[in-house]
C-alpha cells in the first residue's frame, strides 16, 4: 500500500471515528472486534481508488459512517443500533442495499488468501468491462431498434455505441452520475449487462458460426465459391442448371463470339429465364474474385424490376449496405458493373457448312445440258 498524504490521512481517521461513534451503543470489545484494522482497509481502498478512479472519496465509496457501522453490525449478525427509522427511511433505498451488499461480500473475500490477486488481476481488466458493458448497452438498444449484429451498419447506430460506450467508460472512471439522485442508473446498468452479457454473446457467437460455416460452404464449393455457382440438385428446380450445377449469371455472345450486354432472356414460352430468385440478397463467387458478389436488377419502361437481362450486373458484396428496413442496397455512390467474363470473345461460327448444303441441295436456275 502506497503512502497517504496528510489529506488522505485526515479523511481515514475522521472515517474511522465516526463509525465507531456509531458502533458507541455496544461494547468497547466489540467496537475493537468490528473495527479491527479499519484504518487499514480505508486507507487502502482509497489508495486504490485513487490511481483506477479519479480519486473519489469515502464517503462517495463507502456512504455515510452510519451506513458503513451498520453494515459491520449486519456482518456480525447484531441488531440494528435503532428499532425504529425516521418517516423518509421506512423504504429502504435499492441502490444503497446493492452498494452494501457488494461492499460487504468484498469484504468477506478479501479475508481469504487466495483473493488478492484474483482482485488485481480483475482490477486490471476493468477497462475491458467498461467496454464491454457499453456494447451490451448497445446491444440492447440496438434488439429493441429491430437490429442485430456485433458492429453498427449505419451512422445511427455508429453513434449509439459511440455513446454507450462513454457513458460507461465515464462511469467506471467516477467521472460521472457521482449524484445521488443518478445513482440507480449506472447500478441499474451494471445489473443489467451482467445478466445480459453471456446471452448476447452467445447470440453474437451463433451469428457468427453461422457466417463462417456459409463461408465454409462457398470456399468448399457447396453454395459457390471455387470460381462458379454450385448447388447440385436432384430435380428440376427455378434457375438455370448445367450439368446439375446451378447457375448465377449467363455471358452471351454473338456470331462473330464478340460479347453481348443488355440481352433479354425468355423460354419458349415467353417467360423469363432467371438465374436467382433472392432478389438481390444472395453472395455469389466468381473466378479469381477476392469476395462475394451481389446483383442487382434491371429497371424497363415502365419502371419494372427484370432480372432476366444479362449478364447480371452488381457489385462486391462489400460496397452494399442496409437501409432503415434491413434490405440490402448498393448505395448511390457505388454503380453496378458486369462481373469478369469467362473469356473475352467466344468461337466465331463458321457460315461455310450452311453455304454448302445451300449449293448442293437448292435447285439450279440454268440449264443442263444433256449428252
Amino acid at each position: 500500500m502506497s503512502v497517504l498524504d496528510t489529506t488522505d490521512a485526515l479523511d481515514v481517521a475522521g472515517y474511522a471515528a465516526a463509525v465507531r461513534r456509531s458502533l458507541a451503543d455496544l461494547g468497547p470489545e466489540q467496537v475493537e472486534d468490528l473495527s479491527d484494522d479499519l484504518e487499514a482497509d480505508l486507507a487502502e481502498a482509497l489508495d486504490d481508488e485513487r490511481h483506477v478512479a479519479h480519486g473519489r472519496g469515502l464517503l462517495e465509496q463507502f456512504g455515510p459512517p452510519e451506513d458503513y457501522a451498520a453494515e459491520l453490525r449486519a456482518a456480525a449478525g447484531l441488531a440494528p443500533a435503532t428499532a425504529h427509522a425516521r418517516r423518509g427511511q421506512l423504504l429502504s433505498d435499492p441502490v444503497d442495499d446493492t452498494r452494501r451488499f457488494g461492499r460487504w461480500a468484498l469484504r468477506r473475500l478479501r479475508a481469504l488468501a487466495w483473493w488478492p490477486p484474483v482482485e488485481a488481476f480483475l482490477i486490471a481488466l476493468r477497462p475491458v468491462w467498461w467496454l464491454l458493458r457499453g456494447w451490451v448497452v448497445y446491444q440492447l438498444v440496438a434488439i429493441l431498434a429491430g437490429a442485430s449484429g456485433w458492429l453498427p451498419r449505419n451512422l445511427a447506430a455508429f453513434l449509439v455505441l459511440v455513446g454507450a460506450v462513454i457513458l460507461s467508460v465515464q462511469y467506471g472512471r467516477g467521472a460521472w452520475f457521482q449524484q445521488r439522485r443518478l445513482a440507480w442508473l449506472p447500478v441499474t446498468a451494471n445489473v443489467v449487462a451482467v445478466v445480459a452479457v453471456l446471452p448476447l454473446l452467445a447470440g453474437a457467437h451463433d451469428r457468427l458460426v453461422a457466417s463462417e460455416s456459409v463461408y465454409a460452404d462457398y470456399t468448399a464449393g457447396r453454395l459457390g465459391g471455387g470460381g462458379t455457382q454450385t448447388i447440385i440438385q436432384d430435380k428440376a428446380v427455378d434457375g438455370v442448371v448445367v450439368d446439375g450445377v446451378q447457375v448465377s449469371n449467363l455471358f452471351v455472345y454473338d456470331a462473330d463470339g464478340s460479347p453481348l450486354t443488355d440481352v433479354q432472356v425468355y423460354d419458349d414460352r415467353g417467360r423469363p429465364v432467371r438465374t436467382t430468385f433472392d432478389d438481390g440478397l444472395g453472395q455469389y463467387w466468381f473466378p479469381e474474385a477476392t469476395e462475394p458478389w451481389s446483383f442487382v436488377s434491371r429497371v424497363d419502361s415502365d419502371g419494372r424490376a427484370r432480372w432476366n437481362v444479362y449478364p447480371l450486373q452488381g457489385a462486391p458484396a462489400s460496397e452494399f449496405t442496409y437501409d432503415d428496413d434491413g434490405l440490402q442496397v448498393l448505395p448511390a455512390e457505388s454503380s453496378a458493373t458486369t462481373p469478369p467474363w469467362p473469356f473475352a470473345k467466344a468461337p466465331a461460327l463458321d457460315d461455310a457448312p450452311e453455304a454448302a448444303v445451300g449449293a448442293e441441295g437448292a435447285p439450279s436456275s440454268s440449264p443442263t445440258s444433256t449428252p
